[in-house]
């Protein structure tokens, strides 16, 4: 590995006085400096000298310092400055010394579902910040997400995000961890793959496992192509709501603001979530061995040594570092006890003791153990041939509308509390998931599985998919004002179908000539939400309305109404044209102009260029009014 660009103690740039490398990471070497002039530690990010020889990727990474350090939002971390030294680019971030959300995890630590909630919540909302903002992140995981020292969330390396993604060597598990499926056939990342990369971190964060592996990158990004995302019962509420900002079509997926907005609902809070900071203890559930998967249906006998209470030791199973898979009975590592030092469950003897025991009481414990082993056994077995299930058929839940369902409301949910009730009462267990659709009124159940009258036994689960109505979107209100060539690829990114009609045009007073003055859809209404895929009209300003005034002349006892016309007039844009073309402009519109500014001197006749005008081109003003140009030589 080469050399780091700075060594410690270097001054950059006369300020930030380098006091460490914290890591070289895929696009940047990461340092701990001191800020000389405010006097406080930040964080030095460089680019690469491999990408700092591509002059795009120089580019790019210079316009997103810019960009991001315009943003402020309580869970971002800040990008204060940018700058060059020596050849090397490098920004100046914010330090924040709670370490990341990875090494919380990677500790062995799982977040509770209020607590996942948060998370969700806090995250959701700075991402979707930051793409009101114009910006996606695309690689978002548990290692960008680092903690302050209060053990506050806050998304890192908005800035880096994807630059030199086409100059990397290769790309590892870590890397496609989090990738969502348009990612995975080569689509560029959108703002809705950030809230499908924030559900799979929530589903790690929640049930300590990856809901899609394999043992390749492209084995992992197969399974996820065209995949729902697996339930687990350790999601409780959030299962459905991670389900739908995990849909594989980005169309159909939740956006970063409906994905907060649902997950605050889970919690009854507003306080951010504070994650306290990773120690050195080992957590209470990771010192016990998982049971092992059921290869049936049943009661499983207890051991021997279960039922007299002997129990063996078991070792820490944290893998700090590796990303969390399920992992099979078999890896995990148990050591037994030496003998003679193993307690019991209660405590109040060990194997010596026991040894010691009365040969009467030491037969009523061998008896009673042989008697609970014939009983589970028994019970196992009745299990297994069925003497306890019953067969039924499944209902038919298909057109039930939730919000009609024994009077109950919808929107409090008092609809699937009453249908979980009756299906319990028939013997199975409900899991709702929701989707949009165009046909289906919300509310409305538009599939099941398994599907009616299928035979199942008691206890087995039925899912219903609820209809959560048509998709919308928010129309940018700084669409106004904009020109129909800006205005038509942003509504097309949101799905819509755009028409600029050239004979589409209203009055306006504040909005200039030829640009948007008001959206549509197809019967005319002005709107500010439209359904996805639907048609929206663009409307261009025809300037202000012309005023009239009317003037009465009594001539030999008749009156006569005369009504003249105030004729207004565009202000042509003549910015960058010489002294030849801005007179013929002017004389053309009917204006008079005046110059000022460094070509306008008195010595110097003629000048080279108008740099501004005042009022501005497209403003509509009367006829022979006078126009103020700047010009230089």
């Amino acid at each position: 590995m080469p050399p780091p660009t700075f060594a410690n103690g270097h001054l950059l740039v006369n300020r930030y006085r380098i006091q460490e490398l914290l890591g070289i990471g895929d696009t940047a070497e990461v340092y701990l400096a001191d800020d000389q002039s405010l006097q406080r530690s930040v964080v030095v990010k460089v680019l690469l000298p491999r990408l700092a020889g591509h002059e795009d990727v120089r580019r790019a990474f210079r316009e997103r310092i810019i960009k991001a350090a315009t943003l402020s939002h309580s869970h971002l971390a800040r990008v204060f400055d940018g700058g060059q030294e020596s050849g090397s680019i490098f920004m100046i971030c914010e330090y924040l010394s709670g370490g990341s959300l990875e090494d919380v995890l990677s500790s062995g630590r799982r977040l509770s579902v209020d607590d996942g909630a948060r998370l969700g919540r806090d995250v959701g909302s700075a991402l979707a910040y930051v793409h009101e903002n114009g910006m996606v992140h695309g690689v978002l995981s548990p290692s960008k997400l680092l903690l302050d020292e209060e053990g506050r969330i806050r998304v890192s390396d908005i800035a880096l995000a994807g630059i030199g993604t086409e100059y990397r060597e290769r790309v590892t598990l870590d890397d496609v961890r989090f990738l969502s499926p348009e990612q995975a056939i080569g689509d560029p990342a959108n703002p809705r793959s950030d809230v499908y990369a924030l559900a799979l971190i929530l589903y790690e964060a929640v049930t300590g496992i990856t809901p899609f592996d394999g043992v390749t990158p492209e084995a992992v990004l197969r399974a996820r192509i065209n995949a729902t995302l697996p339930m687990r019962p350790e999601l409780g509420t959030l299962d459905m709501i991670l389900a739908q900002a995990a849909v594989s079509d980005p169309r159909q997926r939740l956006d970063a603001e409906q994905f907060a907005s649902r997950l605050g609902a889970v919690v009854s809070d507003f306080a951010p979530l504070v994650i306290p900071p990773v120690g050195g203890e080992v957590p209470l559930l990771s010192q016990y061995r998982p049971s092992e998967p059921r290869n049936s249906v049943g009661f499983r006998p207890p051991s021997p040594d279960q039922i007299t209470g002997a129990t063996a030791a078991v070792s820490s199973i944290g893998r700090t570092g590796a990303p969390r898979h399920a992992r099979p009975a078999d890896e995990w590592v148990t050591t037994s006890s030496p003998v003679g030092r193993s307690r019991s469950v209660r405590g109040d003897f060990d194997d010596q003791d026991y040894a010691r025991l009365a040969p009467s009481r030491r037969l009523v414990f061998l008896v009673a153990a042989v008697v609970l082993l014939v009983v589970a056994i028994g019970g196992g077995i009745a299990w297994k041939v069925g003497l306890f299930s019953q067969d039924n058929s499944v209902p038919n839940f298909v057109g039930v509308n939730l919000g009609e369902y024994q009077n109950a409301s919808f929107t409090s949910n008092a609809g699937i509390v009453s249908l979980r009730s009756t299906v319990k009462t028939d013997g199975f267990v409900l899991h709702i998931k929701h989707a949009f659709s165009t046909s289906a009124k919300g509310g409305t159940i538009i599939s099941q599985s398994p599907a009616y009258n299928t035979e199942a036994t008691s206890g087995q689960a039925i899912t219903v998919t609820v209809s959560d109505g048509v998709q919308t979107v928010r129309i940018p209100a700084s669409l106004i004002g904009e020109t129909c060539a800006v205005a038509g690829p942003k509504l097309v990114h949101l799905h819509l179908a755009v028409r600029c009609p050239a004979n589409r045009l209203i009055s306006s007073a504040t909005v200039p000539i030829d640009r948007i003055a008001r959206i549509v859809n197809t019967a005319g209404k002005s709107i500010t939400t439209a359904a996805v895929h639907s048609t929206v009209i663009l409307e261009r300003s025809s300037g202000p309305a012309t005023s009239t005034t009317t003037t009465t002349v009594a001539t030999s006892g008749t009156t006569t109404t005369t009504v003249a016309v105030q004729s207004l007039v565009a202000v042509p844009n003549v910015v960058g044209m010489n002294e030849a073309q801005t007179l013929a402009a002017m004389t053309a519109a009917d204006l008079y102009y005046s110059t000022t500014g460094p070509g306008a001197s008195p010595t110097t006749p003629t000048w080279t260029k108008v740099v501004s005008e005042n009022p501005a081109a497209g403003t509509m003003v009367k006829k022979l009014s006078h126009v103020i140009l700047t010009v230089t030589k």
